[in-house]
């Protein structure tokens, strides 16, 4: 089986394009089979496409290669049918990349990292991912920005890590 292979006969991009659509649903179930339907694709189909490149994009055999394969089509879809692209200052972008990034993140004693920075930044991944886009692109197309703010992150992510370990005592 290929990386990009369809499921239940949604290709990568019309996945992505059906993502883009449910942008805003919440992650309601019931919002994205309706969105799915208005589309063309039944329930049944929706979910099984869905579990399907989820799970791949999780499968360590996988994952590379269906997420970069992805994230281009979701970005394009979501131009043309997600409305306006999500954005933040480079300082909550910075903030944002070190919540999900301390070094301390597979503590099992922590929360799952996005969602707090979810919460923090009104944002869900959809916005996430729009958001990191932009500014991966224009810090890559400023080495000297794109040196500032690795310095500032790395800086950022140790203050995070001192205080979570204030916080716990140790």
């Amino acid at each position: 089986m290929s990386a990009l292979e369809p499921i239940a006969g949604i290709d990568l991009a019309r996945y992505a394009e059906l993502c883009a659509k449910m942008a805003n649903c919440g992650g309601d179930l019931e919002i994205c089979v309706s969105i799915a339907a208005e589309n063309g694709v039944d329930r049944a189909t929706w979910e099984t496409a869905m579990n399907g490149w989820n799970a791949r994009m999780y499968d360590p055999k996988f994952a590379a290669e269906v997420a970069l394969a992805y994230m281009p089509l979701y970005q394009a879809a979501l131009a043309r049918y997600g409305g306006p692209p999500a954005t933040a200052t480079l300082d909550d972008y910075l903030e944002m990349l070190a919540m999900i990034n301390t070094d301390l993140r597979g503590d099992i004693k922590r929360p799952v990292p996005f969602e707090p920075m979810y919460e923090r930044f009104g944002i869900d991944a959809p916005k996430w991912s729009q958001i990191s886009t932009a500014w991966v692109e224009k810090l890559g197309k400023d080495p000297q920005l794109g040196k500032e703010f690795g310095d500032r992150f790395i800086a950022r992510i140790k203050e995070l890590d001192e205080a979570y370990l204030r916080q716990v005592g140790a």
